[in-house]
Parts: structure tokens; sequence; C-alpha cells
């Protein structure tokens, strides 16, 4: 219905929208939503015969059947997933989301209508799948499915007789109960006819699609007719706040409908849509992007985090401050390497800068060999010198327990002669190249950390653990390190949502401060 292109002597995109295709396949969406009235209406009027009603029929309560059903409510805020450590291995222990469900949209709340600082945003939902099923014998049931066909199914595919006696009080309620339901069936069928056949959103000059949606989901003769225009724009290569608002406000207005899962995994494909925009229709489950959308459930036995985020602000400088009680909570700092170069480190400690994390060294991916960082010794001398507080990571590549305690106690060498406040971290990311630590198991994984952070605490330092949202849910057995091990979160976003406990935040790879060349890791830390 829409074409884009793209100028090449200005660099700009254009766009051109054919809006009598849009109008026609609007029609043709009315048309067949009629049809469906229509055809609930003609259920509705057969349902007046107490077919599944035989005083002969067991007094058995329908039982619910064991299709999952899913609930999910606003969470969250808007912005892209991005991590240095984002991969392309399989999610292990994510359970994703079938397209026979649908999805049920709660009203955003006000904390979720902020908008990311470097990514886009656009519309997601949640499912929900519902189903009945008879136990009594005999009876007869019709369904509606999400394509909108009526099926009718019961005891030879026959109607059960009409009773010749006189009810039980029981099977009088149970009429009773049949009618209501009846009665509040072609109520919603009433109030469906009177609904606007479609509607068509201002095509503003520089938006790129309008999408009517219409998801026909049913339980019994019930039905649910949902539309969703999608707006959205592309000023630049990245979307504006105005954009991501218009898209919250349409999800609003939609917030008793439903769409299908299908519908809304292909939007959050189509428009790229952000882990954290994603996130605000899921209260149950973690989403997290590496290749593809994964949502991973959340543990209720792991420890939670208890921070309130609505103390979260951000400064003109573009830092944030966590103020709970008016006063400053967590601490500013950096994390640095050979990769910086020489530091100017009077300059960090006078724009701001608290503490220092500080590679140390690492082990090769190839061969295997433990290197020390070339301004290891430099830069922990000179932020000291400056009041700066300072830890340390190692970038492991240990392949079994023994290599790990190797590093550990390389690490334990390089830190004799400085005063360390700050934690040291184990970081082994998952390398695009063929690296020698790729291959290893989440439980592998797992142990190797352990056995690093073990010999580390038994020093008396401070262990963490550093990865994203991806390797904690599909790289590691988190499950066995939530708890017993500090936790180093990076999540760029204007907001983390990570559930589980952590206790640094790597908010930006992309920050700037005075002292050092180019771009700079931040860090917000909350204490142990």
């Amino acid at each position: 219905m829409e074409q884009d292109k793209k100028n090449t002597s200005t660099g700009e995109w254009e766009f051109e929208i054919d809006i009598d295709s849009i109008r026609s396949q609007a029609q043709k969406e009315a048309e067949s939503a009629d049809s469906l009235i229509a055809e609930l209406d003609r259920m509705a009027r057969r349902d007046d015969e107490p077919d599944d009603l035989d005083p002969s029929a067991s007094d058995e309560p329908e039982q619910t059947s064991q299709e999952t059903t899913r609930v999910i409510s606003t969470a969250g805020a808007s912005a892209s997933d991005s991590s240095p450590a984002d991969s392309d291995e399989t999610a292990a222990q994510t359970e994703d989301i079938t397209t026979e469900q649908t999805v049920i949209i709660p009203a955003a709340s006000p904390s979720a209508r902020r908008t990311s600082q470097t990514a886009s945003s656009t519309a997601g939902t949640r499912p929900v799948a519902n189903t009945r099923s008879a136990s009594s014998a005999g009876r007869a049931s019709r369904t509606v499915s999400q394509d909108g066909t009526s099926q009718a199914s019961g005891s030879n595919g026959k109607k059960a007789p009409a009773p010749k006696a006189s009810l039980t009080p029981a099977q009088e309620r149970r009429m009773k109960r049949a009618q209501r339901k009846r009665e509040k069936r072609l109520a919603r069928v009433e109030r469906s006819r009177q609904r606007p056949k479609f509607r068509l959103a201002p095509v503003l000059a520089s938006l790129l699609a309008i999408t009517n949606v219409v998801t026909l989901g049913g339980y019994g003769l019930s039905y649910i007719q949902t539309r969703l225009t999608v707006q959205e724009a592309e000023k630049t290569a990245q979307q504006s706040q105005e954009e991501a608002e218009t898209l919250r406000s349409e999800m609003d207005e939609l917030q008793k409908n439903s769409i299908s899962v299908d519908t809304f995994t292909n939007l959050v494909a189509e428009y790229n849509m952000s882990a954290q925009f994603i996130q605000e229709f899921f209260d149950d489950r973690i989403v997290y992007k590496d290749t593809s959308v994964h949502y991973a459930p959340i543990d209720e036995s792991l420890p939670m985090n208890s921070y309130d985020w609505q103390y979260l602000s951000w400064g003109e400088d573009g830092r944030p401050s966590y103020t709970p009680d008016g006063e400053r909570h967590a601490t500013l700092g950096v994390d640095v390497s050979y990769h910086q170069g020489e530091i100017d480190w009077e300059a960090v400690a006078a724009d701001g800068i608290q503490f220092a994390m500080i590679r140390c060294g690492y082990r090769g991916y190839g061969n295997g060999d433990l290197v020390t960082d070339s301004c290891y010794q430099g830069n922990m001398q000179r932020a000291l010198d400056n009041g700066l507080d300072v830890g340390v990571y190692f970038f492991s590549q240990a392949i079994t327990e023994e290599e790990a305690v190797e590093e550990a106690e390389y690490v334990l060498s390089l830190l004799e002669g400085y005063t360390v406040e700050m934690p040291v971290v184990f970081d082994m990311e998952i390398l695009q190249d063929d690296a020698r630590a790729n291959n290893l198991t989440s439980a592998e994984r797992a142990q190797i950390s352990k056995a690093f952070c073990d010999t580390i605490r038994a020093a008396g330092y401070t262990p963490m653990i550093y990865g994203n949202t991806a390797y904690y849910m599909s790289k590691v057995d988190f499950a066995s390190l939530a708890g017993e091990y500090g936790i180093w979160l990076a999540q760029y976003y204007d907001e983390p949502f990570f559930p589980y406990q952590f206790n640094m935040w790597q908010y930006t790879n992309n920050g700037t401060v005075d002292g050092i060349a180019g771009t700079v890791d931040i860090n917000l830390y909350f204490g142990e």
C-alpha cells in the first residue's frame, strides 16, 4: 500500500502512499468482519434450542482444558536492545510464544511512556489463549477459532434429544445460566454491528505506513474484534520521540482489545521494536534480543532487585543519578582498557567520575595465553593518585575450572601493591570469531565463573560477574550464580528492566568524559 525510495542526491527517504489501496483493503476487512458477525448471529439463534442441556447428561461442571494461558500486563519503557555481549547462540532457557495464542493489551503505565535515548519504539502486546472443553457426555459444543470459522462437535455429530421429563433443580439452574450466556453473546453481536466498519487515521506527510489489523478470537460463541492502526515515520535513521508517543497512543486506545500473537510478532520484526518497548507488555517474562526476540520466563525463586526507578533521573549532561530519599545512592564510574589510550585522570576526576573499573588482563581467545593489559599499571596508579576508587576486570577465555582458578591467581598477583575498593570482575563474553570458550555449555560457564569468583573471594576481594541480558538468560546458568556473586549488568536504555538483583549498571558504551579520547563505557554502582 505504500512505497518508499531513497533520494540518492539528498540521502533522504521519499514516501508514496496509495490511499485508494488502503481504503480498498480496509473495506475488504470490514466486509469480512460483517460476514463473521452474520455467522455468529445465525449460530446464536441456533443456540436457542436447548441442544446442550440434555437432562440426562451428567451434572459434572465443565473443566478447563490444559492449554496454556498467558496473561500479560504493562511493565518497562522503550528503546533498542544492544549490548557488547550479544550473540548468535540459541537461547537455551527461553520460552518462545506460539502463534496460536491471543494477546491482551493493557494500558501502558505512565512510567512506561518514556522513550529510548538510542533506539526505536513501536507497538506490542501480550499473548493469551483460552479454550473450554465440556466433560459431560453427549454434550454438543461450538467454538470460534482465531480465523473466525465456526465448528460444531457432539456425540456422533447429532443434537442431544430435547428433555421429555421435568428438570431437576440443578438442571434448571444450568438452563438459566446457559440462557444468560446466550443473552450476553447476542448482546455482544448486536454491539459489534454498531461499531465502525473501519477507521482510517490521518496520513501525515512523513508517515511510512498505515496498517489495519483485524483479529478475531473466540471463547464459545463470544468474539473480540480489534483493529490496529500503526503509524510510524522515519525522519532519520532513528525514530523520534514524537513518533514513539504517537504509537503509544494507538496502543492505549486498544488496551481492552486483542491482537493475535502472530500479528504482534510480525509487528515486532517489521518495525524493529526495542526490547525495552516490548517489555512493557510482559510482567512475567524477560524480553531480550540477539539475532531475534526472546521471551524468558521470570524465576520468582531468585533474588529480585528492589530499585525504584521513579527516583532515577537524568541530568543536562546526559548522566543518570539515583536518589530514592533525596540523597545519591549510586556512584558514577568508567571502565577502561588500553583501547582508550593514555588517559588524563585528573580531568576525569574533575568531570565528576568517582570510580574506575580497569582491565588488568585477558586470556587469548586463540592460544589461551595470559596477558597483562598494556595500560593497566599506569591507569591504576594515576586513577588512585587522583582520588578515584578502583576495581579491575579480567577478560576470560577459560574452558575448564582449573584454567579459571589460574586466571584468578594471575589477577591476584596483578593487584599486589594497589588499594582496591571496587569489585574484581569475571568477564566472559561470547565473541563473533571462533573463540576457544564459545562452545561451552551454560552449566560449564557457570562452574568456570564460580571457580574464578570463589578464588577471588577467598583472597578478601569482592567478586562480580559481567554480562548483558542475553548472556545471563541464555549463555550461563544464571540461577546458580544469582545471589552468590555481584552482577554487573550491561543494558543500554534510559531505565534498566532486568528483574533480578544486580549491583552495577553499565548504561552506555558511547559516553564522553573529559580526559578520555573518544567514547567510553559509563556505569552506575549501587553497592554490594
